[in-house]
């Protein structure tokens, strides 16, 4: 597997997990709640961490290493 794929599967597994970690939240807040009669907050919540983790670390593992080492 090449260095590349491996950069977007470490990115879909932090998106989905930060996922998973809202929807657990939601359903913890929640008492009885069950996956369908979550708020809809919840579900967008869910969307929004999912894509800010792939985006973050899709970008913070292709950064160059000339701008990776020049932070000061």
């Amino acid at each position: 597997m090449s260095s590349k794929w491996q950069f977007y599967v470490k990115a879909l597994w932090a998106g989905g997990l930060a996922a998973l970690g809202a929807v657990s939240g939601g359903l913890a807040a929640v008492e009885g709640a069950s996956l369908g009669s979550l708020p809809d907050a919840v579900w967008v919540s869910a969307v929004v961490l999912g894509l800010v983790a792939f985006g973050g670390i899709l970008g913070w593992q292709n950064t160059p290493a000339d701008v990776a080492t020049g932070i000061k």
